[in-house]
């Protein structure tokens, strides 16, 4: 059964994926609101459903980021042909108001236009970019780009947080910096390096390069 720790160690390999591979500017990270990290699958044809999982994080006023709060995935429209396509995303948060459509029991990417593929790069100059309320960076079995999240539905695991956190603490109360991180997740040093601060090496490096969206199926 998934857990809290599970799913930051799963978000901790999706982001270091993106960021070895130089797709997300450090300097958008640094100036995120938020992150939602997640993996999902999505179905076409004869092959009903789509869903997924992953966790959200809040910037605080002090600059650090908040714990994490867990949340499941499920998908509409698909735009494939046939078959399963298993991928990997990272929303950049851009404002307040998308984090805290995040600290909602259940929200929808997308609506009003406010989804936008983010700039990539490593050395990317953002300033150019017109900054849309999420930016987003996808991949898909080893390919980046070229899938929207448009239409997904995010929605609260209370399960996984009141397991980690106490029956009583509500999304709100974590993404508000009210909770402490898991002790054991890996997460933290992956989203330090993101933003190319100082890291524990010996705990990145015990990050999987491995994630859903790299697997063949």
């Amino acid at each position: 059964m998934a857990n809290l720790v599970k799913e930051c160690d799963k978000a901790g390999q999706i982001l270091k994926s993106f960021i070895e591979k130089g797709r997300i500017p450090a300097q958008v990270i640094a100036n995120a609101k938020g992150l939602a990290i997640f993996s999902g699958f999505r179905a076409a044809m004869y092959l009903a459903g789509a869903g997924g999982s992953g966790v959200v994080v809040a910037r605080l006023s002090d600059g650090s980021w908040s714990a994490p709060s867990a949340f499941s995935v499920r998908s509409g429209g698909v735009g494939l042909a046939y078959g399963v396509d298993v991928y990997d995303c990272v929303c950049v948060l851009n404002t307040q108001e998308a984090v805290e459509a995040y600290m909602k029991s259940e929200t929808t990417l997308g609506a009003g236009a406010t989804l936008a593929a983010g700039p990539v790069g490593g050395t990317a100059d953002i300033s150019t970019k017109e900054v849309k309320p999420i930016w987003t960076y996808t991949k898909s079995r080893g390919l980046y780009g070229g899938l929207t999240v448009d239409g997904t539905v995010i929605k609260e695991r209370s399960g996984i947080n009141a397991e980690a956190y106490g029956a009583k603490v509500t999304t709100v109360q974590i993404l508000r910096g009210e909770t402490k991180w898991p002790s054991t997740t890996r997460l933290p040093e992956v989203l330090k390096t993101a933003e190319e601060r100082s890291v524990d090496v010996k705990i990145l490096n015990a990050v999987s390069p491995a994630t859903p969206g790299n697997v063949n199926m």
